[in-house]
């Protein structure tokens, strides 16, 4: 018998599990309300059978779940249940009798890789946590679910203590942030320390993340098949949702690293039972073969999302009973309405059960047919058939090719309004008509001012992100493609910057504006010995649908001029820091110089940074730790007591509210530096205006010239060791070379670590680091 391509034998089956689970006892943890009945409840319908309690240096949360259990079942028998207990008891039991949950852990070694550990359900939790001890987690810290903790064992140390204390070992997110992987190439260490962390005779299985995503050497699954030179040993690679939640939340939501939820990513294991015997005997064995990793595709990981009550007016769930089928043309219309979106049929809304399509040859005919009959003018839409978690569901993507209003055959018109389809009302039909008024020819409304472009000046005129990047089409009398901010210069960087304020709602346009019809004035200002205009055109709904930056008033059109002659009289702003002689880099950056007043012996600076009567002075690096210089006013305000080389261990959580500032939203982080094997340096980047972090490392020739990012990598090369006579301090905030436009930034957080962000633009900064600047006079 095969499975896709994948033999079974007798007796065997393919079971479905996630190795690699956090809960509410991990201090990450996003939902620390989700009971440990809620996470077995999700597993169940993920179809999981073999899960893992893997939190950071802790096996709490498994030892709260059985607590609670052991809990309930002394109550059963003093006969002393309620029925609420009862019914959670019998749940429990329900659900143990169908998924096997190991206890286990996600430990930190000594420079940062992570490491899970798993145990047989039966294993003490004593026995558990006396190998954490060995590992080096301190004994008050075994119940708190601490990410960071100092001083534990190396990697391969970790593997063998792991291993002879009879649990499994598995390298977590081995190509991802604090994989083994990432950081041994992060810390240059030898090809030998590598291998070894990756090779490892106790070493049961690798786990990767983005699995199918092509990947540079050293970090694709394909690269441990046992065909590589020096990687001979052949690994299992899996994957694991690392869920710090229950279900997948959208990218923009929270700490994007941890948006998945259980069972997001999963592994297959062709096993003869759902035991952890069975699961360590596969991994001690070579039989690759039983192992597979499925592969989502971004329409699946869609549902998940709508299934998680993420949906939206434009995202619709329907059944597949009769009367579902028969209003779905409802929802399309109305999605027209909306300008587009999508249906997935098979799936109830209500508690989101996956209940399939039975026959989706009939379900799609029967749809396109009273899609046919039911709307006119006709919508655009597609339908594909998806397989879903064991079933069969139609995805309708619905398009509006005309302008609205779509309306049914008996003259009704359905919106989305929140996640329900509904009759619109008189105020949402006007919208409508409103609407296609606006996007077709002229009418009374525009007030005789159809839109003459101006002749000199800029427009966005549209934007999309590409690889972490936002990419810009610049109308400058001709039309440019493909424009970076990076690479802009003066009225593009300048136009550019203040479309992003307009984007992320910054600026307030609409109260800034002097109206003449559906033309506007915006701002006037100096550029050299001329005036500069940004003008704005709005629609016949009053929605701006064009801004012109660092327009000129010759050629203009008869409207404009009429505009700008009504406002002889207003006030001419400055002309914008983006138009003065600053290149957007360093003018000596293509020969690695510092482009900072270095030769000041006094640059450097030290001031307390206070927040309320807390105040901190400096981090210093110690040998058992950073030590924190703090100081506290009286009550009046008066006076102020030292207390110098406070330990970590002492910091309270008000100190480290103090302590912990955010990144700036603008800038490049070289998150690391390494050698590889043929002893070329290669960077990590984050561009902190995303948080996207680079996938791979790459080496400095591959970096595009003039790009900010080489500019980063090449002040890293002479940051690797920070001079803090160049730093001007704020407490444990600072900057160096300030330029213009830009500045570099410094955050030495509470473990003594130095962030330095590259490029981060003034006019962008906001909380600590604007009044950093603002401290030493810098803005």
């Amino acid at each position: 018998m095969t499975t896709n391509g994948h033999a079974v034998r007798e007796g065997y089956r393919w079971i479905r599990a996630d190795l690699h689970i956090h809960t509410p006892a991990s201090e990450d943890y996003a939902e620390p309300n989700v009971s440990y009945l809620e996470i077995l409840q999700e597993a169940e319908r993920r179809e999981l059978e073999i899960i893992a309690f893997t939190d950071h240096n802790s096996v709490h949360g498994y030892e709260k779940m059985r607590q609670e259990i052991d809990f309930l079942q002394t109550l059963e028998r003093a006969q002393r249940l309620t029925e609420d207990e009862q019914r959670r008891l019998h749940e429990y039991q329900r659900l143990l009798d169908k998924i096997t949950v190991l206890p286990g852990f996600e430990f930190t070694s000594h420079f940062g890789a992570h490491i899970l550990a798993l145990f047989a359900p039966d294993r003490p939790i004593s026995l558990i946590e006396a190998t954490l001890l060995q590992l080096g987690v301190p004994p008050d810290l075994l119940k708190h679910g601490a990410c960071s903790v100092p001083d534990t064992r190396h990697v391969t140390d970790a593997y063998e203590i792991i291993a002879r204390a009879g649990g499994m070992v598995i390298a977590a997110h081995a190509n991802g942030p604090n994989g083994v992987i990432t950081e041994t190439l992060r810390m240059g260490t030898s090809g030998q320390a590598r291998i070894a962390a990756t090779q490892h005779p106790s070493l049961h299985a690798l786990e990767f993340v983005n699995f199918y995503t092509d990947h540079e050497k050293f970090t694709s699954p394909g690269f441990y098949n046992g065909k590589t030179e020096h990687y001979e040993r052949r690994m299992f690679c899996i994957q694991g949702s690392d869920a710090h939640r229950l279900r997948r939340t959208t990218a923009g939501d929270g700490n994007a690293w941890h948006k998945h939820g259980i069972g997001d990513r999963y592994v297959e294991l062709q096993m003869p039972a759902n035991t952890f015997a069975a699961l360590k005997a596969l991994l001690a064995s070579s039989e690759f073969d039983r192992v597979r990793v499925p592969k989502r595709d971004q329409k699946q990981w869609e549902v998940d999302t709508m299934r998680a009550g993420q949906s939206s007016e434009r995202q619709v769930l329907r059944g597949n009973s009769p009367e579902a089928l028969d209003t779905i043309w409802r929802d399309v219309l109305a999605l027209a309405n909306m300008g587009g979106g999508v249906v997935i049929v098979g799936i109830e809304e209500q508690g989101a059960g996956v209940v399939g399509i039975p026959h989706p040859e009939q379900a799609s005919e029967l749809l396109r047919r009273q899609v046919q009959e039911q709307i006119t003018p006709q919508p655009y839409i597609t339908m594909e058939l998806m397989n879903y978690e064991g079933r069969d569901l139609i995805r309708m993507e619905v398009r509006a090719p005309e302008t609205p209003p779509y309306m049914s055959r008996d003259g009704v018109l359905y919106v989305r309004r929140g996640s329900e389809t509904v009759v619109a009302d008189r105020g949402e039909i006007i919208q409508l008509c409103r609407r296609a008024i606006a996007e077709g020819a002229s009418s009374p409304l525009d007030n005789g001012q159809d839109l003459e472009l101006p002749r000199s000046g800029v427009e966005i005129v549209s934007a999309q992100k590409r690889a972490g990047s936002w990419l810009y089409e610049v109308r400058d009398l001709r039309t440019t493609a493909g424009v970076t901010r990076e690479r802009a210069q003066g009225l593009w960087s300048y136009a550019i910057s203040r479309y992003e304020d307009l984007r992320d709602g910054r600026i307030d346009i609409q109260s800034q504006v002097k109206w003449r019809g559906r033309l506007g004035l915006w701002r006037a200002y100096r550029q050299g010995n001329r005036t500069k205009y940004d003008l704005v055109h709005r629609d016949a709904n009053g929605v701006i649908d064009h801004v012109f930056f660092g327009v000129s008033d010759w050629g203009l059109g008869e409207g404009w001029q009429a505009l700008l002659s009504e406002r002889d009289g207003d006030a001419i702003e400055q002309e914008p820091r983006a138009f003065r002689d600053d290149p957007p880099f360093p003018p000596d950056l293509m020969n690695g110089e510092l482009p900072s007043p270095e030769s000041e012996p006094d640059w450097g600076e030290r001031r307390y940074r206070w927040r309320g009567r807390g105040g901190l002075w400096q981090i210093q690096d110690a040998e058992d730790g950073p030590r924190f210089d703090l100081a506290m006013k009286d009550k009046e305000g008066t006076s102020t007591q030292e207390f110098p080389s406070v330990p970590r261990d002492k910091i309270t959580d008000a100190w480290l509210s103090l302590i912990r500032v955010q990144r700036p939203r603008t800038g490049i982080e070289v998150v690391s530096m390494s050698n590889d094997e043929n002893g070329e340096i290669r960077f990590v980047f984050r561009n902190l205006r995303t948080g996207e972090v680079s996938n791979a490392p790459w080496r400095l020739q591959d970096i595009e010239d003039g790009t900010v990012r080489q500019y980063a990598a090449r002040m890293a090369l002479q940051d690797s060791e920070l001079d803090e006579q160049k730093v001007r301090w704020w407490g444990n905030v600072g900057y160096l070379r300030p330029m213009r436009s830009q500045v570099d930034l410094v955050y030495r957080d509470e473990n003594g670590v130095d962030h330095v962000y590259y490029a981060a633009r003034r006019d962008e900064l906001a909380g600590e680091w604007r009044e950093l600047l603002e401290e030493f006079g810098e803005l």
